[in-house]
């Protein structure tokens, strides 16, 4: 299946997306350090976690034309592969006293490359720099604007290729869930989960988890996301949200809740089907053209028990990382209702969490689904756990 992926189709669907934002919102240029941002617009990706925050590579990339991209001075023969202009990082990262200066040399190179891609001017869009590169650009002159409505709009909507990717890590996700379900037993350890989860993942091509959320038992209550040494016991619920970074890095985001045992408790079945009812009803309200608004409005709500716990929001968008905007629950004052439709094309990822307070478990579930022409398209298949439906 990764055989029908035609990479240069995916390289070329994004960047033109990309630049058609721009164009839109009148942005001569984006740079880019965001690891998930510079992938989209070169296809290249190197050392993601270490690169998502000491600021050792970036992507400039102009509304028109091709990109340049700025590299880990030790990895600039491996995105050579890819990207026709690359050019070491001049970074000032744990440079002490002189990062300042080297930050200087680089902006200087930025100006000079921008000149190059015909885009000269100082209106500069960016995704995030810390101080002493936002310092930099500012002395050597330049506007700087935020580059993420244009990211968050062109991503949005999936090529083709990306939905060939997302499809093959929902079999990835099946594999992590099925592993982990098969793994439970009394007297593992949640960091046990969570090391299967990880190595089924790499074994199949993906990359790596964004988050630990693998607890059981009482540490459910409240939501955690740490997974740590608690042995799982007979009774316990177990929840896995996979939060995993998959094959080409697209986000696998999918949530079950498991029980160790054979004989849930009437409060864990209810728990279980309130936050089953939940997602299931999303699913089947998913379709191109709805609103949003008209979207939560008619959503399934979470029984009055499980209000104040619940989770921060009903869904997000995914790709490759978790994508915006956030939807709340339609009395959520704290987090403004984006407006807009829901699309074809959409990855959307669905979710509830069922927890009483003080409660001495909870249910979290989630599924992550593409919105088709006709309603919308399961990505991971992994069935729920029926002895808590039953």
């Amino acid at each position: 299946m990764r055989d029908a992926v035609d990479f240069a189709a995916l390289r070329a669907g994004r960047l033109a997306r990309l630049q058609a934002e721009m164009s839109r919102l009148d942005l001569p240029a984006c740079l880019f350090f965001n690891p998930a941002n510079i992938r989209y617009a070169t296809g290249t990706s190197v050392m993601a976690v270490y690169t998502a925050n000491t600021f050792v590579r970036c992507a400039l990339v102009p509304a028109a034309g091709e990109p340049i991209l700025f590299e880990h001075t030790t990895s600039v023969h491996l995105s050579r592969r890819i990207v026709r202009d690359v050019r070491p990082m001049n970074a000032w990262a744990f440079g002490g006293g002189k990062a300042f200066d080297q930050a200087r040399r680089w902006s200087r190179e930025i100006r000079s490359a921008l000149r190059t891609l015909g885009a000269p001017g100082d209106r500069l869009a960016v995704d995030r720099l810390d101080a002493t590169g936002f310092l930099a650009l500012q002395r050597e002159g330049f506007t700087l604007l935020d580059s993420g409505e244009a990211t968050c709009e062109a991503r949005r909507i999936k090529t083709p290729e990306e939905i060939r990717l997302l499809r093959i890590n929902g079999r990835i996700g099946e594999a992590m869930l099925a592993a982990f379900e098969a793994a439970i037993r009394p007297g593992v350890r949640e960091i046990d989960l969570l090391a299967l989860l990880t190595r089924t993942l790499i074994e199949r091509g993906g990359e790596h988890l964004i988050t630990r959320a693998c607890v059981a038992g009482p540490n459910t209550n409240p939501f955690c996301l740490e997974a740590g040494e608690r042995p799982v016991e007979t009774g316990d619920l177990v929840l896995v949200d996979t939060d995993a970074i998959g094959y080409e890095g697209y986000l696998m985001d999918v949530s079950r809740t498991f029980l160790c045992g054979d004989r849930p408790t009437d409060a864990q079945k209810d728990a279980y089907r309130a936050a089953h009812d939940c997602v299931r009803g999303m699913i089947d309200l998913v379709r191109p053209g709805i609103a949003i608004e008209e979207f939560v409005r008619r959503a399934p709500q979470l029984p009055e028990r499980y209000r104040e716990q619940r989770y921060e929001q009903m869904y997000h968008e995914a790709g490759l990382e978790d994508e915006g905007p956030i939807v709340p629950y339609p009395d959520d004052d704290a987090t403004p209702m984006p407006p807009g439709r829901i699309e074809e094309g959409m990855v959307l990822c669905l979710e509830c969490y069922a927890g009483e307070t003080g409660a001495p478990f909870a249910v979290k579930l989630e599924d992550q689904v593409l919105v088709t022409a006709n309603g919308s398209e399961l990505l991971c298949r992994y069935p729920y756990d029926r002895r808590l439906l039953d």
